[in-house]
């Protein structure tokens, strides 16, 4: 048997119509699935209360499950701590709009409840202050210079003392 134009929409005819119907019944299945939802394109609510924004350096963000990188955008959770570390900055911005400043080797926990102002005054230092320092700094540095020379003299002579008691006592190749 030749196929011929002709003899086409004999073999061809009924499985296009049957194609049609096809696609016919699935798109007013899918039409259907759609109206029946309640909401089909709701999007889920935003987890956290503030977000990363012009971010600079190496800004870090502890989780549940440990330390990571920030970017910017990343959503932060009540109780998550925001850490710059040296030459990067970053605001931290939440939902209502308040904004914190992070400059270098600061770290900050994201809170909710408390006024703009005191989120804004929350920021603090990661670099280690030695005890006292900020008394002797404002003492001026003559008083810290007449504070440490006993103790420096007594480490001094403290030294002086080992070393000619070690050099005193003989060492015999045995």
């Amino acid at each position: 048997m030749r196929l011929t134009l002709a003899a086409a929409p004999q073999y061809h005819g009924t499985r296009s119509a049957l194609r049609k119907g096809n696609v016919m019944k699935i798109t007013r299945v899918a039409i259907a699935a759609l109206l029946v939802s309640s909401q089909p394109f709701a999007q889920e609510p935003r987890p956290g209360v503030a977000q990363l924004k012009d971010l600079h350096g190496n800004v870090l963000v502890s989780r549940e499950s440990g330390l990571g990188a920030g970017r910017e955008t990343l959503r932060l959770g009540e109780g998550t701590r925001v850490i710059t570390t040296n030459k990067s900055d970053v605001i931290v911005v939440y939902d209502n709009g308040c904004e914190v400043k992070l400059k270098e080797n600061e770290r900050f926990e994201v809170e909710t409840g408390k006024p703009c102002a005191a989120l804004a005054a929350l920021p603090q230092s990661i670099l280690a202050t030695p005890a006292g320092a900020t008394v002797a700094a404002s003492a001026g540095s003559a008083a810290v210079f007449a504070a440490t020379l006993p103790a420096l003299g007594a480490a001094a002579a403290g030294l002086a003392a080992l070393r000619a008691l070690r050099e005193s006592q003989p060492v015999s190749p045995s």
